[in-house]
């Protein structure tokens, strides 16, 4: 399946399900590296799971902040 039918899949079902925003194909790669980091999956392995080289810093940015809370960098200073 090319990435314009995945795109092409993903805003006719947003569109069914009347969700509001602007869906496409990187929505599901957002949505993938979400959960799996939510999950406590290493970025290491999301990254190569979802074709991103390692280090990238492209990966960061399809990252929702999940983990604000659960992982927060001052929790026990």
């Amino acid at each position: 399946m090319t990435a314009e039918a995945v795109a092409d899949v993903v805003a006719r079902l947003a569109a069914d399900a009347k969700l509001s925003g602007d869906w496409s194909g990187p929505s599901l790669r957002r949505g993938f590296a979400t959960a799996a980091r939510r999950q406590g999956h290493a970025l290491e392995r999301i990254g190569r799971h979802g074709g991103w080289a390692d280090g990238s810093c492209a990966l960061l940015g399809y990252l929702e902040d999940a983990d604000q809370w659960t992982d927060n960098p001052v929790v026990g200073l």
